[in-house]
C-alpha cells in the first residue's frame, strides 16, 4: 500500500483533490456508497461508491450489483461514519466520509479487462474484488481494478452518469485540474513551518492543503482579463497595491474611507518619489495590483496612476486580505480581485460594502458577549463602485478592516494565529511522510492526554466566546478556521486567552431575536445571503462552521475522532454552554437529531450556488461515539443507529 507521504507531488496532488471530490459525492449523497470490512493491506475495510445513475434507485431495486454499478472503490484506514437509517444489507451505508479514512489509492472499475490492474496492486485488487462475490454481487470474471490517476476522470464519469449540463461539467473539470496544478506547486514548494516567535502573517502564509474537504480547495482561476497566471509566475501572497482615483459621483462610500487609507496614498507617493496628483471631485482607491486589468475594462472614467505609486502587502490566506507592512498598522484591507478560489470569486459586492461599516457600529457593540475572549475585527470604512450592474460594481470595492494582528505581541504578549494553519503540515524541511501538523507540532502534544487537555481547553473558550452571541441575539458568526484566529500568550507553555473573528459575509442573522435582545434593527440590504429566517437558519450556518468544518478538522488531526474522545470532549462543553431547555439544545444534542443540515459545496457549485447555502442532511458528528474497528458488526442489520 503507498504511503501518502512517499507519493510523488503529482500524485500526491491528484489524490489529494480527488479525495475531496469523493468525500463530497458521499457526504452529500450524490452517490450512496458502502463500507465492506476487509482485512489485510492496512486497510480496516474499503468504501465500495456506487455509480450516479445506480445510486438514484433504493438498495431494494437493485437485487444485485454489478460491475457497471460500481463508480469507484477506496481502500480504508479507518471506518467512517455511517448512516443512521441505512438500509443495503451488501454493506453498511456511508454517511460521512472524509479524505482522512483513506488510504491514498482509489481504483476505477474496468469491465473489459482492456487495461488490467496496476501490477504493484493486483493481490490487492483481486481480494478486494473476491470480498464482492457474495449474495447481491454480480461481479463478472473480466472485472478488473485500475488505478485512478486524476480527479478530472473521476468527475466527467459522474457528470455523465447523472446527465449534467456538459458546459458547467467542463467549467468545473478546469477547477478540478486547476486544484491539482496549484497543489503540486504545493507540495514541491511548500510553506515555511511556523512557530510561535513567528508573525501572525507567517501562519497565515504556512498553509500547504488548504479546505480539507473542499473539492476545490486549491483552485486559482483567473478571470479575463486577468491574464492566465500559472504557479511560480506571481507571487499571490506578496502583491503590490496599486492607486486608481474615480469620481466621487461614482463610487458609494461608507465610513471616513478617505481618511482611513491616507497613509496608503502617501506611502505610494513616498515610493514614486513624487506628489500624487488627484483631480477635483475624484476618490482614490487602493486595488490590488491584478485588479487594475478590470478597473480599465469596466471603469472608463478610473484614473490609473503608474506603478510606481504602490505599497507592498503581505496577503492573509483569503489572498484580497492583506496587511501592508510599513504603511498600516492598526488596519488591513480587504481589496475585491478577478480570482476563483475553491468555487467563490474573490470580489466584493456592494452588499457587502455597505453591511461591513454598518454592522460594526450599529451591531457589534449591542452583542451579548465576554470582550475578555471575543474580539470582534470590525470594518472601519468601504468604498464600492455604484454601477448598476451589481457584477460590474463588485470589481471595484475595497473594506479597511481592524488589523489586530501587527501589536498584539508589544501590546498583550500574544501570539494571534488563524486556526486553519493549525492543522496543516508537510512544510518547507519535514520529512513528508511523518509530519505532523502545526498544533501537534507547536504545543508539544506528544501524548493523548496533552491532546486532550489542549483540546478541551480550546473548546471551553471557543464555546465562551462564539455561542452566546447566537444564543442570547440570534447573531452566528462564520467561525470557521479561516476566519477565526486564536490568541496565545508567549509564556511557556503557551496559554489560550480567546479569539478574534473576522469577515461578516457568511455571518447568520436573525433580525427579529436580534432586535428582541438588543433594540437594534439590523441595517442589511434586502435579500442579503446573512439573513436568516429562523433560528434554525442561524444554528444550521453554526453547525457548519463550527462543528463540520473547525471543531471537526482539529479532532481528526488530534487523532481523537475515531476513538470518539475528542467528541466526547466537545459534548461535554457544549452542555455546559448551552442553557437546560433551550432550542439549540434539542438541535443539536438530542439523540433524535441523527442528522443535522449540512452544506454542501458540490451540490452549490452543480447549480451555480456561493453565497446562499445548500444543506443536505449529514450524520450529526455531535452524537459521534466512535467505532471500535474490532467490534464492527458483520452487518448493517445489527445493533443498526449505534455507529452514529
Amino acid at each position: 500500500m503507498p504511503i501518502l507521504g512517499s507519493l510523488p507531488p503529482a500524485q500526491r496532488a491528484a489524490f489529494a483533490t480527488s479525495a475531496r471530490l469523493l468525500s463530497c459525492l458521499v457526504t452529500e449523497s450524490l452517490v450512496r456508497a458502502l463500507f465492506i470490512p476487509f482485512e489485510g493491506f492496512e486497510a480496516v475495510g474499503v468504501c465500495v461508491i456506487l455509480s450516479g445513475s445506480t445510486s438514484k434507485k433504493q438498495p431494494k431495486e437493485c437485487p444485485t450489483y454489478s460491475s457497471d454499478d460500481l463508480f469507484a472503490i477506496i481502500p480504508l484506514r479507518h471506518i467512517p461514519v455511517f448512516k443512521h437509517d441505512e438500509s443495503d444489507s451488501r454493506g453498511h451505508e456511508i454517511g460521512l466520509l472524509d479524505p482522512l479514512d483513506m488510504l491514498p489509492l482509489v481504483f476505477e472499475i474496468d469491465s473489459f479487462d482492456s487495461v488490467g490492474s496496476t501490477p504493484e496492486h493486483a493481490d490487492l485488487s483481486a481480494a478486494i474484488l473476491r470480498k464482492l462475490s457474495g449474495s447481491g454481487w454480480s461481479i463478472s470474471n473480466s472485472t478488473t481494478l485500475t488505478v485512478s490517476t486524476s480527479p478530472v476522470i473521476l468527475w466527467n464519469k459522474f457528470g455523465i452518469s447523472v446527465g449534467l449540463d456538459p458546459a458547467l461539467r467542463a467549467d468545473i473539470s478546469e477547477e478540478f485540474a486547476s486544484a491539482v496544478i496549484w497543489q503540486k506547486y504545493s507540495y514541491e514548494h511548500p510553506a515555511r513551518a511556523p512557530s510561535l516567535t513567528s508573525p501572525s502573517i507567517d501562519w497565515e502564509q504556512s498553509i500547504v492543503e488548504g479546505h480539507p474537504t473542499h473539492p476545490m480547495h486549491k483552485t486559482r482561476a483567473f478571470l479575463s482579463p486577468i491574464p492566465t497566471i500559472t504557479p511560480g509566475t506571481y507571487d499571490l501572497y506578496n502583491p503590490r497595491v496599486r492607486l486608481v482615483a474615480l469620481p466621487r459621483t461614482s463610487l458609494n462610500i461608507t465610513g471616513d474611507f478617505e481618511n482611513d487609507t491616507k497613509d496608503v496614498l502617501d506611502g505610494a507617493a513616498k515610493n514614486a518619489k513624487k506628489p500624487l496628483d488627484v483631480p477635483e471631485g475624484f476618490v482614490v482607491v487602493p486595488v490590488h495590483e491584478l485588479q487594475v486589468y478590470h478597473i480599465q475594462e469596466k471603469f472608463p472614467e478610473a484614473k490609473i496612476y503608474p506603478e510606481e505609486f504602490s505599497v507592498s502587502a503581505r496577503a492573509q490566506q483569503s489572498i484580497r486580505s492583506m496587511i501592508l507592512p510599513g504603511t498600516l498598522t492598526n488596519t488591513s484591507l480587504k481589496l475585491g480581485v478577478g480570482i476563483k478560489l475553491t468555487s467563490a470569486v474573490r470580489t466584493i459586492s456592494p452588499a457587502s460594502a455597505y453591511l461591513g461599516p454598518r454592522f460594526s457600529s450599529q451591531v457589534v457593540p449591542a452583542l451579548t458577549m465576554n470582550h475578555n475572549i471575543l474580539t470582534v475585527a470590525k470594518e472601519l470604512s468601504s468604498v464600492v463602485h455604484n454601477h448598476p450592474d451589481n457584477e460590474i460594481a463588485k470589481h471595484c470595492a475595497a473594506i479597511v478592516r481592524e488589523c489586530h494582528e501587527n501589536l498584539s505581541e508589544e501590546q498583550r504578549g500574544e501570539r494571534l494565529i488563524v486556526c486553519t494553519s493549525l492543522v496543516e503540515s508537510g512544510h518547507e524541511g519535514q520529512d513528508a511522510e511523518n509530519s505532523v501538523p502545526s498544533v501537534v507540532r507547536v504545543f508539544r502534544l506528544d501524548t493523548e492526554e496533552k491532546r486532550l487537555a489542549w483540546l478541551d481547553e480550546f473548546v471551553r473558550v471557543f464555546f465562551a466566546a462564539f455561542l452566546p452571541p447566537m444564543l442570547i441575539n440570534g447573531v452566528g458568526f462564520e467561525a470557521h478556521p479561516q476566519n477565526t484566529l486564536a490568541r496565545y500568550t508567549l509564556t511557556d507553555p503557551p496559554r489560550l486567552t480567546g479569539f478574534i473573528i473576522r469577515d461578516f459575509g457568511g455571518l447568520r442573522v436573525h433580525p427579529p431575536t436580534l432586535l428582541a435582545s438588543t433594540g437594534v434593527a439590523p441595517d442589511i440590504a434586502s435579500g442579503h445571503s446573512i439573513i436568516a429566517d429562523t433560528m434554525d437558519d442561524v444554528y444550521a450556518r453554526m453547525y457548519h462552521t463550527v462543528v463540520h468544518n473547525h471543531l471537526q478538522q482539529l479532532v481528526r488531526v488530534l487523532d481523537l475522532h475515531y476513538s470518539g474522545k475528542g467528541w466526547d470532549v466537545v459534548r461535554a462543553r457544549l452542555r455546559e454552554a448551552v442553557p437546560s431547555g433551550h432550542p439549540l439544545e434539542k438541535a443539536w444534542l438530542d439523540e433524535e437529531a441523527k442528522t443535522v443540515p449540512g452544506k454542501c459545496f458540490l451540490r452549490m457549485r452543480m447549480v451555480g450556488m456561493y453565497r446562499h447555502h445548500l444543506h443536505y442532511p449529514f450524520p450529526n458528528l455531535l452524537l459521534h461515539t466512535g467505532v471500535k474497528e474490532n467490534s464492527l458488526p458483520v452487518s448493517p442489520t445489527e445493533e443498526k443507529g449505534k455507529t452514529v
